[in-house]
């Protein structure tokens, strides 16, 4: 009997780095009819388990670490970059990232690197980075859309969707069959897109739909597996708060308490998605701070990265590993 696949749907509220631990736990006395024949009752259950393997998944939760305090130690590998600039993303095999003002993608995986590529010529810019696993290819939003083949090592431009004059996407996020801009322009939106071709507009949001009357801009937005869209939104006030909306309608769900002000001008307040929960990348307070969010938007833990590296950005490969890109490294960290 595997119990783990009959309740996988207990047990997505839990790291993901449980998942291993859990199914290591023994269950061959449900299936032993010498047991069932020689014990006038069966263990008591919690879950749908027994109770002391329930015992055992929940110390596990309880010692878990957080992702705040992983990021606190020393980097299990690091990588030399010789240069860096904010977008970057992974799959559960390839890290992307560029360097140079852009000029230059770099693309790893967690042992090595694997090969650098000039793209000065082709005059990209982008502003952001996601992972598609339907197209198994990496999206990259700036003033134009653009998809990268980490196995072909090609990067071909989105012809189907034109952007307009003056124009710029400055995030970009999918889940399995829609690809989420936001436009940061004089048509401040949100476009909810098909992945796949020809890119049929199917949603769309106006500023109105998701900044308050409060509000100055938005500046990142990720979805998660279970369809919760968050997004960094800066306040006319300086300061930075993460709401989260039900993807399919653009409705609130929670609006989070403020991050903190930020320095005038900053807009480089990023997250990621880990598990049910967020990761904000605040780079515009001082010191820099990763801040951990609870599933209502409500501040769990948060560290601080020196002020002598600059900007950073996080992102997950897989279930096993946070990227850091810092400085001119970039760093992998071990999830325990």
């Amino acid at each position: 009997m595997d119990v783990f696949k009959r309740n996988q749907f207990k047990f997505r509220s839990l790291p993901r780095c449980l998942t291993s631990a859990i199914r290591s736990i023994s269950f061959e006395r449900l299936d032993s009819h010498h047991y069932f024949s020689n014990t006038p009752s069966l263990p008591r259950r919690r879950n749908g388990i027994s109770a002391d393997s329930y015992n055992e998944i929940r110390k596990l939760i309880l010692h878990a670490p957080l992702p705040t305090t992983i990021l606190q130690q020393s980097p299990t590998k690091e990588f030399s970059l010789n240069g860096i600039d904010l977008p970057l993303a992974a799959s559960s095999y390839y890290i992307l990232t560029l360097i140079n003002e852009c000029s230059t993608l770099v693309l790893f995986n967690k042992d090595y690197e694997l090969c650098r590529i000039d793209i000065s010529d082709a005059l990209v810019l982008v502003h952001d980075l996601c992972w598609s696993s339907k197209l198994n290819m990496f999206l990259m939003a700036g003033y134009s859309l653009y998809t990268f083949n980490p196995r072909s090592c090609i990067l071909s431009t989105i012809d189907k969707i034109e952007l307009a004059r003056g124009e710029w996407i400055v995030s970009i996020t999918s889940d399995s069959n829609s690809i989420y801009l936001l436009y940061s322009s004089r048509s401040v939106r949100i476009e909810c897109r098909s992945l796949f071709l020809p890119h049929q507009l199917e949603k769309q949001w106006l500023q109105k739909d998701f900044l308050q009357q409060k509000d100055f801009l938005a500046q990142c937005i990720r979805i998660n597996e279970w369809n919760i869209l968050a997004m960094t939104i800066k306040q006319r006030n300086g300061e930075w708060r993460v709401d989260l909306f039900n993807s399919t309608n653009l409705k609130r769900i929670h609006r989070s308490c403020a991050l903190g002000h930020g320095v005038p001008g900053m807009r480089n307040c990023l997250l990621i998605s880990y598990n049910r929960l967020w990761i904000v990348i605040n780079n515009c307070s001082i010191p820099k701070q990763i801040i951990l969010l609870d599933e209502n938007g409500r501040i769990k833990a948060k560290t601080h990265i020196d002020k002598p590296h600059g900007f950073c950005n996080l992102c997950l490969i897989g279930n096993e590993w946070i990227g850091m890109n810092l400085k001119d490294k970039l760093r992998l960290y071990k999830i325990q």
